[in-house]
């Protein structure tokens, strides 16, 4: 699970990208539930006319119905435990340049000689902790988004191919 453009770019080029990525997530997940609501209809119309015959039952279909399901959780499982990774690192560096900023300042106020020189050290510390607040917290969001993105994908992938491969059979 690459991260687009984690680290790169003017905050809000990165902001406006998770904006993109969470908002194409959300339509497949609408895409999904309308997929998902065809297949199960063609499905259930399968299922129906197979009572009257018990041998239609061996229909490939109805054993696809659970494969593909494992398959789609086994391979969401699998970008979910990698974007894991991911997320914990974007969450340590959030916490570890929160903590660099405060040292640096401790470190710098014990230089300071007069008032105007702590005032110097006191804007730093805001600039910067500020700055990598606002680096740390959308590497978070990034990865975020990566992670919603990829648990679903997969799902999304298989109920997409079984609606428009269930609409070409019925046809």
């Amino acid at each position: 699970m690459a991260r687009q453009n984690a680290g790169n770019g003017h905050p809000t080029d990165r902001l406006m990208a998770v904006a993109g990525q969470l908002t194409k997530t959300g339509l497949r997940s609408s895409e999904m539930g309308v997929a998902a609501a065809q297949t199960i209809g063609y499905r259930t119309a399968m299922m129906t006319a197979a009572l009257s015959n018990p041998i239609d039952f061996a229909n490939p279909e109805f054993i696809r119905m659970g494969a593909e399901k494992v398959e789609a959780a086994v391979e969401a499982f699998h970008a979910v435990a990698t974007g894991l990774g991911e997320f914990g690192q974007a969450w340590i560096t959030m916490i570890t340049k929160q903590t660099q900023a405060v040292a640096t300042t401790i470190g710098g106020l014990a230089t300071c000689k007069n008032p105007v020189e702590i005032v110097d050290v006191q804007q730093r510390l805001l600039a910067d902790a500020v700055d990598a607040g606002i680096h740390a917290n959308l590497r978070l969001i990034e990865a975020t988004a990566a992670l919603a993105a990829a648990g679903m994908n997969p799902a999304y992938r298989k109920v997409r191919a079984n609606a428009r491969r269930l609409a070409r059979e019925q046809a």
